[in-house]
């Protein structure tokens, strides 16, 4: 869903160093590049000691079932039509070139974008339209059913 995680006042970069994050730094401040490291199995494997953005973080389908707005069945309904949206996407990506599994997928994007593209090759100009398409469908997607309300735009956390 995001490019990076910001490290905040209260993080310590050293302990999610220990913990095996990698970090970056830029502009004398601290993140995490995504898809987070931490990730496996579906699960946080830091979740007692994850980063402040992390603990502040609560996906529009958890808050929608905890509220008692929808049903679990069709948060994971919506969970699985995200992750099959990602699988479409990794395979347009895979077909376009574009092989690096573990970047961002808008970062995958816009290198796929970025390829030089002959308009007479019409096969690969169709596989760029799908692709924009399906990127385009995915980020609809996610602002709608997975960001909280108010950060539709966030590019960051």
């Amino acid at each position: 869903m995001f490019h990076i995680v910001r490290l905040q006042p209260g993080d310590s970069a050293k302990a999610l160093a220990a913990l095996g994050l990698k970090l970056k730094r830029k502009r004398k401040r601290d993140y995490i590049l995504q898809p987070c490291p931490a990730h496996r199995d579906c699960r946080c494997a830091i979740y007692q000691d994850r980063p402040e953005r992390c603990r502040l973080f609560v996906c529009e389908q958890l808050r929608r079932v905890l509220a008692g707005e929808i049903p679990e069945a069709e948060a994971a309904a919506k969970i699985r039509e995200a992750l099959e949206r990602v699988g479409r996407l990794v395979a347009l990506f895979r077909l376009a070139g574009e092989t690096n599994a573990k970047g961002p997928l808008t970062i995958r994007h816009e290198k796929v974008l970025a390829m030089p593209l002959d308009p007479e090759e019409g096969e690969k100009v169709a596989l760029r339209a799908r692709l924009i398409r399906e990127m385009q469908e995915f980020q609809a997607l996610v602002a709608k059913e997975f960001r909280p309300a108010g950060a539709a735009g966030a590019t960051e956390e």
